[in-house]
């Protein structure tokens, strides 16, 4: 072959290898990804169908409503601005009472775990106040902050305080003492080890407690909502069960729903991208 004829077929190599056929396992990932949201398409369809078929005819229209008479209490929820006025102010005392509380968890964790002697002082206490019922402490906290949005912040975030204080607290000590002696002989001073081992080893419980903390916190504040509150969607769904209205009920219900599934999504994909390194083995202490 001459040159020139060489040289005039190597684009067609270049076009060949860039037209390279989609491996086989990426394939059936992404269509068993497809089946998998189809079932969960059709699942929840059947049961919407189902809901609309029984209602009325096996249990009463009063008591489930329709899922028909669920969308119209929505839309027009949405269309008048009802439904957007209570997600704000049940949006503002979530990100609120979730931040005041993971930011002090993290704190007391970090600080309990690295201090053994102080910590071991004040375990037996966070264990108390961890397993006492939240909302017996409801009427005390409506005693000293009032029926506003600062009972509902406080009593948020104590709720996300002890589950991000203990995953904080148990990823800080399960840091192997190895590695943290093997930085020190590098010539790391404590605060490069905290800063460069410790945290980011312990990052992987911290956001397990973020995870498990979210839905915790969008909870206390609609119990707060319930049980001391004009504004948010727990006043809402309070006033709709309290009224026999079950389409608004059911509606209320629904909105909490897809905020939290936004919520677990978000909290998902920012904790992945955080923690991408630990699969990459990327952790470098120095």
């Amino acid at each position: 072959m001459t040159t020139t004829n060489r040289l005039a077929a190597e684009p067609t190599a270049v076009g060949a290898s860039e037209r390279r056929p989609v491996p086989r396992k990426r394939r059936e990932s992404g269509l068993t990804n497809t089946r998998l949201w189809l079932w969960r398409i059709f699942l929840v369809v059947a049961f919407v169908v189902c809901w609309e078929l029984a209602s009325g005819r096996i249990v009463s229209e009063l008591m489930v409503s329709r899922p028909t008479a669920v969308a119209e209490r929505l839309w027009t929820w949405i269309t008048d601005g009802t439904l957007g006025e209570h997600i704000l102010v049940t949006a503002q005392a979530t990100g609120l009472g979730f931040a005041l509380g993971a930011g002090a968890g993290m704190l007391v964790g970090y600080i309990t775990a690295s201090f053994r002697r102080f910590g071991d002082v004040v375990e037996p206490a966070m264990t108390a106040l961890y397993t006492m019922p939240r909302l017996a402490l409801a009427p005390l906290f409506i005693l000293w902050f009032g029926l506003g949005m600062q009972f509902r912040v406080i009593f948020a975030s104590v709720i996300v305080f002890f589950l991000v204080y203990f995953n904080t607290h148990f990823g800080v000590k399960d840091v192997k003492g190895e590695l943290i002696a093997a930085v020190r002989l590098m010539g790391a001073s404590r605060r490069e080890v905290a800063i460069k081992v410790v945290i980011p080893s312990a990052l992987v419980w911290v956001a397990a407690g973020f995870k498990l903390s979210v839905p915790y916190a969008l909870i206390g504040v609609v119990v707060g909502e319930m049980l001391a509150s004009d504004q948010g969607l727990g006043y809402l769904l309070q006033r709709s069960a309290n009224q026999f209205n079950a389409s608004g009920t059911f509606a209320t219900i629904i909105t909490l729903l897809v905020i939290a599934l936004l919520l677990d999504f978000i909290l998902t994909r920012l904790t992945g991208r955080f923690l991408g390194w630990r699969s990459k083995g990327a952790l470098n202490p120095l």
